[in-house]
């Protein structure tokens, strides 16, 4: 699958989520890299384009994340997601098949409201 900065059709963030702060963090280990992670995205119905030569950015209308590889066996990511959604966030890195944490920050960026692993 090419992924490049033009990026691929999908739902873009929405509006009132695109002028916030990052307030999602998150670690995907043992991941198969974060090329391939954003194609599972893509072949959800998501948006993905490529933000640097190793970065990848991923959207939907509630949620839009980077993926990073620090190294070969993780992904780490971060970025903006509607705070009433991170479960569903959460539901789709599992239907992937992916182990996960997840830390939503407040508005504050001093403290986290949710932590979610799988």
């Amino acid at each position: 699958m090419e992924l490049n900065s033009g990026g691929t059709p999908g739902p873009r963030l929405a509006d009132h989520l695109a002028v916030l702060d990052n307030n999602v963090y998150g670690r995907l280990p043992r991941a198969p890299g974060a090329k391939a992670v954003a194609g599972i995205f893509v072949r959800a119905g998501w948006r993905a384009r490529a933000s640097s030569w190793t970065a990848y950015e991923v959207e939907h209308e509630w949620v839009c994340i980077e993926l990073v590889e620090p190294s070969p066996d993780e992904c780490l990511f971060s970025g903006v997601v509607d705070p009433s959604r991170v479960d569903e966030l959460a539901a789709v890195l599992a239907a992937a098949g992916l182990r996960y944490s997840v830390e939503l920050w407040g508005d504050d960026r001093r403290s986290i409201l949710r932590e979610l692993a799988g």
